[in-house]
C-alpha cells in the first residue's frame, strides 16, 4: 500500500470536479499522507470543510497568471511546460511520489503526461466533464495507469482514444481494464437541510449557484427574474439569490453587463452557502447539457425543489417531470417563468417535488459512488 500520493490541480478557481476530489480525499485511509500542488490554494483551505480537518499538505504550482486560460496554440504547451517545471521541482524537494490524481481531465492535467516521459509514476485520471477531439487528449489517455469517467463522457473519450495515432496503432479502448465508469455522489451529513415546518405563506426563495461560465446561463435565470417581477401579481411573494464563481479564464459571463433585476440577491463565492441554500425553496440550472450537477443533488439533498431544462443531460435522464423536479424547455425564458409561476401559485405541489427529490439524493452516497476510486488510490 502507498503512503504518500499527490494531487495535481492546475484550475486556479473552485468547481464541482473539485468538491469531489475533496469528497474523496475526506474518505481515505488516515495513513496515506495527501499533498496538493495547485495554483488555488483558497479552493483547499475552506474553514471547516472536511480536507482542512484532513491536513492536508498544500505546496504552490508556479503559474504566471497570463497564461492560466490559455487552452490552445503555442501558450498553451508553454503553461504546461512551465508546469511541468514546477512539478519536477516540487517533487524534488518532497520525496519520491509514486501517484499522481489529476481530476481536471488529460487536456488540463496534460503536464502530468509529460511529466511520465521523464519517469515512471502512476496517473489515475478522473474525467467529469467531456474532453477535447485531440492528440493531446489520447496522448493523455495513452498514458493514464487509470481512468474513472463520468458516463455522459464516453462519446468524447472514445474519439479522444482515436485522435491518437499510439492508440490506434495499440488498438486501445474502452474495454481495457483501466477504464471505469462512476457517477458523483455526496456526504449528505455535510447538507444543511431546508426546514419543512415553512408555511405555506412564507417567501419562496429561487437559489441560482454556479461559475460565471458562459454555459452555465446565467442570463437566462436573470432574464426570467426579470420576466416574474413583470408579470407577478405579487412580487412580495418570492426572493431569489445568485450565488456565483468568477472564474480565471475569458469564457466567462460579466455580471456587470446586466440591467439591475429586484428581488436579487448576489453572492460571490458565500463562504455560507449551506446557509442560503437551506433558507431557499428551490434550485434552478441553467447549464447546456451539463455533464453532471454536483450543486443539483445538493440542493436535491437539502429539500428543495429542483428545477432542470429538459436537455437529455444526466438529470434529465434520472429525474421524472413532476415526480420529483419541473423540467423546462432548454434556453427557454418564457418555458422556465412557467415553472417557476407554477411552483409558486401550487404550494402543495412545491411540497411534493421537494420531497420526491430529496428521497432520490438519498441513492447517491458518496462512499459508494466512489467506492472504486478509494480502493485504486492505496493499491
Amino acid at each position: 500500500m502507498i503512503n504518500r500520493v499527490l494531487i495535481y490541480d492546475p484550475v486556479p478557481f473552485k468547481g464541482g470536479s473539485k468538491k469531489v476530489m475533496k469528497t474523496i480525499v475526506a474518505e481515505l485511509p488516515r495513513n496515506i499522507e495527501v499533498w496538493v500542488i495547485s495554483n488555488d490554494r483558497a479552493s483547499w483551505s475552506d474553514n471547516g470543510d472536511d480536507c482542512d480537518n484532513r491536513n492536508i499538505h498544500f505546496v504552490p504550482l508556479f503559474s504566471p497568471r497570463y497564461l492560466q486560460n490559455k487552452t490552445t496554440g503555442i501558450l498553451y504547451f508553454i503553461k504546461h511546460f512551465i508546469y511541468l517545471l514546477s512539478l519536477i521541482a516540487n517533487m524534488m524537494k518532497l520525496k519520491r511520489f509514486s501517484k499522481i490524481i489529476g481530476f481536471s481531465g488529460p487536456n488540463v492535467d496534460f503536464s502530468l503526461y509529460l511529466l511520465t516521459e521523464l519517469i515512471n509514476i502512476d496517473i489515475i485520471q478522473l474525467i467529469q466533464g467531456d474532453i477535447a477531439h485531440s492528440n493531446v487528449a489520447g496522448f493523455g489517455l495513452a498514458r493514464a495507469k487509470k481512468v474513472f469517467y463520468l458516463p455522459s463522457t464516453l462519446a468524447s473519450i472514445l474519439h479522444a482514444l482515436k485522435s491518437y495515432p499510439s492508440n490506434r496503432f495499440h488498438n486501445q479502448n474502452m474495454a481495457d481494464d483501466k477504464y471505469m465508469p462512476f457517477v458523483n455522489g455526496i456526504d449528505c451529513t455535510t447538507i444543511k437541510v431546508k426546514k419543512t415546518e415553512d408555511k405555506p405563506k412564507d417567501k419562496i426563495g429561487f437559489l441560482w449557484a454556479a461559475s460565471l461560465l458562459k454555459w452555465k446561463r446565467i442570463e437566462l435565470f436573470i432574464s426570467a427574474m426579470a420576466e416574474l417581477n413583470g408579470t407577478s401579481r405579487d412580487v412580495d411573494k418570492y426572493f431569489a439569490s445568485v450565488c456565483y464563481i468568477e472564474p480565471q479564464t475569458d469564457a466567462y459571463v460579466d455580471i456587470n453587463s446586466f440591467d439591475k433585476v429586484e428581488n436579487i440577491h448576489w453572492y460571490a463565492d458565500p463562504k455560507n452557502l449551506n446557509d442560503i441554500r437551506a433558507n431557499s425553496s428551490v434550485f434552478i440550472s441553467t447549464s447546456e447539457d451539463e455533464p453532471f450537477g454536483l450543486s443539483i443533488l445538493e440542493a436535491m439533498a437539502a429539500g428543495l425543489a429542483i428545477v432542470i431544462p429538459a436537455d437529455n443531460a444526466y438529470w434529465d435522464q434520472h429525474l421524472t417531470h413532476g415526480f420529483d423536479c419541473v423540467k423546462y424547455d432548454p434556453n427557454n425564458m418564457d418555458s422556465l417563468v412557467q415553472a417557476l409561476t407554477r411552483l409558486m401559485e401550487e404550494p402543495v405541489f412545491l411540497q411534493k417535488i421537494s420531497q420526491q427529490g430529496k428521497n432520490s439524493a438519498q441513492q447517491y452516497c458518496h462512499l459508494q459512488s466512489y467506492s472504486q476510486i478509494l480502493k485504486c488510490i492505496p493499491n
